[in-house]
């Protein structure tokens, strides 16, 4: 090689050397004046992570507003995490709950709690409506998704270049919708008795059925809402079940034992107004979650069809909002656990 050759490339590497030493600086000066206010403004998830080790707590319970929505008449008022609390009262809870999370979320939660944290069991809420694409793309994954950015193990001056540029999911609400129309017209369907083979037509039609029975608008947005939240075939693809996989690893690696509670949702209303093949899907969707972690030394706990149509507070919209007896019931099976009976 030509000596001016090397002569360029060691100037070149000392250029690159130079560099990356500036930015390394930066970082450490960075990270040690204004990355904890920006961590602040910007992560709310951060904090959480934080909670194990400030309450001294060897259980984390995860979940999203199931956990803490509560009736305005209800006597007791107790969140979900707060009832198993009671019930268990040799272990410490710390509730790391966060609305509209799902377990991409819970990951990035849990594995930035300190390593000196005294946690011992995860609790990991799993939401049924999680694995569509209604939520999947929905426009609240942009807050999440920018939080997210924060709690990436990576340099601190990395991920404030990745906010300022933008470099997480930022799509309109115009553009969610869009992204979940065709979204749905790609979810799958194969269930004896239905005839339709994406969720998108499968709504067209219920739409169709019940708009020649003049029912209302309402209730018709209500009841294509179930078929677009719930109508899919799972599998090991999709991307809630590539993170319940990361979590379970996690879980492994730090020694702790994973608790997967599966959700009930509406069956009574969704069969009523859709139909029972609706119900159907819902169920051999939570059976695979079951099995499948079962089989990796979860401990599953599959709620499924044990809070009926009155213990749901919502009427208009398929959320997992449970009065206080849903909640109860919910804690109490998570409570009995024999995980907890060691």
């Amino acid at each position: 090689m030509p000596s001016n050759c090397i002569k360029t490339i060691k100037k070149l590497a000392l250029k690159f050397l130079l560099l990356a030493g500036v930015l390394a600086l930066l970082d450490v000066v960075y990270r040690f004046t204004l990355y904890p206010k920006d961590l602040e403004a910007n992560c709310t998830l951060m904090q959480r992570s934080m909670m194990p080790v400030e309450q001294n707590a060897d259980v984390v319970y995860l979940g999203e507003s199931s956990n803490h929505a509560v009736a305005d008449d209800e006597d007791d008022k107790r969140f979900i995490s707060d009832m198993i609390q009671d019930m268990l009262p040799d272990h410490r809870i710390a509730n790391l709950d966060k609305d509209a999370c799902h377990a991409g979320i819970y990951y990035d939660i849990l594995r930035n709690i300190p390593s000196e944290s005294p946690v011992r069991i995860a609790i990991v809420t799993v939401n049924m409506r999680s694995f569509t694409a209604e939520w999947i793309y929905s426009s609240l994954e942009v807050p999440l998704s920018k939080e997210q950015v924060m709690m990436k193990k990576a340099p601190a001056l990395y991920k404030r270049m990745l906010l300022a540029f933008k470099g997480y999911t930022h799509w309109t609400d115009e553009e969610s919708a869009k992204i979940v129309h065709n979204a749905l017209r790609r979810q799958q369907i194969n269930y004896p008795g239905v005839p339709w083979k994406t969720a998108s037509k499968w709504a067209k039609a219920v739409d169709g059925q019940l708009n020649a029975k003049g029912v209302s608008d309402d209730t018709i947005s209500l009841a294509t809402h179930y078929v677009k939240g719930f109508a899919c075939d799972m599998d090991e693809d999709n991307p809630r079940i590539r993170d319940l996989d990361r979590i379970t690893e996690l879980c492994r690696k730090r020694g702790w034992n994973a608790v997967f509670h599966i959700l009930p949702d509406n069956e009574d209303q969704m069969a009523a107004l859709v139909g029972p093949e609706l119900v159907g899907i819902l169920r051999r969707n939570g059976k695979f979650v079951e099995q499948r972690y079962k089989a990796m030394g979860v401990t599953v706990v599959n709620n499924q069809g044990t809070v009926r149509d009155a213990d749901f507070r919502d009427r208009d919209f398929p959320t997992e909002h449970y009065r206080q007896n849903g909640r109860q019931t919910i804690a109490s099976n998570i409570a009995k656990t024999n995980i907890f009976q060691n």
